[in-house]
C-alpha cells in the first residue's frame, strides 16, 4: 500500500472553558494583535458568547482584510423565511462584537460571497425566498466605501452553486440549480478588473449543492446532486477543461470541503440524499494523485448542511462545527479532535470563520424545527500539543503540504 494511503486514525478530546463577553465593553485600540506568547495546549481555549443583531441561517460570513467579518444574507424567521430582513448585513469587529453594516440590494440565501484579491466581496445568485427560484443578481461590497453596488446579472440565474477564487483574481462560478430546479452544467467567470461575466467551460455533467475548492492550479468540485440523490463523483478543471477527479467512497450532498494543500482536500459529513435523513459522520481525503478518495477519521456525530461551517487555521488544521461541538482535523497526523465546547443555537447552516488572532467565529444556523438562531461564539482553538521526539521514539508521519506533481 502506498505510504499516503496509510492514514492513522485516532479520536481525542480536549476541554475548553467559556468566558462570558461583558456587554457594552468597546475596545478603542482596533483589531486585536496576535498573542506574542505561545498558547499552552493543556490550558484549553477561551470562548466568548455573543449575539448576532438578528437570527440568521443559510447566510455567509466573509473575513475582510482589516480583521473584521462581513455577515450577510440568509433566512431570519422560523421556517427559514424573512429573506428581506437578511438584506441588512452586519460586521463582526474583534473587541466590539457585531455592528450594523450596509444593506444589500436583495436578500438571498444559497448564493456565494467571495473576497476578491483587492479586498472587495463578490456576491452572486441565490434564492430570493424559501421555495422561490434563484436570482441572477450580482453585487459587490466595497469595505473602503462601506456600501454594496449592483454589478449586473449572471448569464444564468443560479443558486446552490460554487464560487472559486482563481490565482489570477477571477472568480469561477459553477453549476447550481436554475429557475426550473434543474441542476446546471454551465459555468461563468467574473473578471474584477472589468466587472464583467463571460461563459466558462461547461462541466462534464450537471451538478448542484456541491462544494468547490482550489488546489494549486486546479479547481476541484466535490459531490452534490443532479436531483434528490447525492453524487459520489468529483470533477477537476485543468488547462481550461473539466475532467473526472477521484471517486468518493460515499455519495455526498450538503457536505463540507476544505483544501489541505495543492493536491488534497478534506471532505466531511453530508448526506446521501438532499433530505438528509441519514447524516454522515465519516470523512474522506481526496488526493488528486489517487483514483479514489481515502477514508479519514470520523466525526463524533453525523451532520450535513456544512457548507460554510468549516474553516482552515493558519497552521493547516481544519475546524468544523458539527452538531453541538467543534471538531478539529489535523492533517499532520490525520486525527479528528472533538472538543467539549458547547455550541449554542442552530446546528445546520452555521458559519465558521477563522480570525486573525487564531480563534474562530461560529455564528447562526437553525435547529431541528428550522428556527434561525442569533447565537454566536468566538472560540480560541488550543495549540497543537508537542510531539515526543525522545530517544527511541518515532515522530508521527507528516502529511504536510507538498507541491503538485502534475
Amino acid at each position: 500500500m502506498p505510504p499516503r494511503a496509510r492514514l492513522r486514525v485516532r479520536i481525542v478530546t480536549v476541554v475548553l472553558t467559556a468566558v462570558a463577553l461583558v456587554p457594552g465593553v468597546v475596545s478603542c485600540t482596533g483589531p486585536p494583535q496576535p498573542d506574542s506568547s505561545a498558547p499552552d495546549p493543556s490550558a484549553g481555549a477561551r470562548a466568548e458568547e455573543l449575539r448576532l443583531l438578528q437570527p440568521r441561517a443559510v447566510h455567509r460570513a466573509v473575513p475582510l482584510t482589516d480583521g473584521s467579518v462581513l455577515v450577510l444574507g440568509g433566512c431570519t424567521t422560523p421556517g427559514c423565511g424573512g429573506f428581506e430582513a437578511g438584506r441588512r448585513t452586519e460586521l463582526f469587529r474583534p473587541g466590539r462584537g457585531f455592528v450594523a453594516g450596509p444593506a444589500m440590494a436583495l436578500g438571498r440565501a444559497g448564493g456565494t460571497a467571495t473576497r476578491l484579491l483587492d479586498g472587495r466581496v463578490l456576491v452572486t445568485g441565490g434564492h430570493l425566498g424559501e421555495g422561490a427560484g434563484p436570482t441572477g443578481s450580482v453585487e459587490i461590497f466595497d469595505p473602503a466605501a462601506g456600501r454594496f453596488t449592483v454589478s449586473g446579472d449572471l448569464e444564468v440565474a443560479r443558486a446552490d452553486h460554487s464560487a472559486s477564487l482563481l490565482a489570477d483574481g477571477r472568480v469561477l462560478l459553477a453549476g447550481g440549480f436554475d429557475a426550473t430546479g434543474a441542476a446546471l452544467a454551465s459555468t461563468e467567470v467574473f473578471d474584477p478588473t472589468t466587472g464583467t461575466l463571460r461563459a466558462g467551460p461547461a462541466l462534464s455533467s450537471p451538478r448542484a449543492a456541491h462544494v468547490g475548492v482550489v488546489l494549486g492550479d486546479t479547481v476541484l468540485l466535490v459531490g452534490g446532486t443532479r436531483g434528490s440523490r447525492a453524487l459520489d463523483s468529483t470533477e477537476v478543471l485543468r488547462g481550461g477543461a473539466w475532467g473526472p477527479g477521484p471517486e468518493l467512497g460515499t455519495p455526498r450532498v450538503k457536505m463540507g470541503v476544505a483544501a489541505l494543500d495543492d493536491v488534497r482536500a478534506l471532505v466531511v459529513g453530508g448526506a446521501r440524499t438532499t433530505e438528509g435523513r441519514r447524516r454522515l459522520a465519516t470523512t474522506e481525503i481526496v488526493d488528486l494523485t489517487e483514483p479514489r478518495a481515502l477514508a479519514g477519521p470520523s466525526m463524533s456525530a453525523g451532520e450535513f448542511k456544512l457548507d460554510g461551517a468549516m474553516t482552515s487555521l493558519a497552521d493547516g488544521r481544519v475546524v468544523i462545527a458539527s452538531g453541538s461541538a467543534l471538531e478539529v482535523f489535523d492533517p499532520d497526523d490525520t486525527t479528528m479532535t472533538r472538543t467539549d465546547v458547547d455550541l449554542p443555537g442552530g446546528r445546520s447552516f452555521r458559519t465558521v470563520t477563522a480570525l486573525t488572532d487564531g480563534s474562530v467565529l461560529v455564528a447562526g444556523g437553525y435547529d431541528e424545527q428550522i428556527r434561525p438562531s442569533d447565537a454566536a461564539r468566538v472560540v480560541r482553538i488550543p495549540a497543537r500539543a508537542p510531539r515526543s521526539t525522545a530517544p527511541g521514539s518515532t515522530a508521527p508521519r507528516s502529511s504536510a503540504p507538498r507541491a503538485a506533481t502534475r
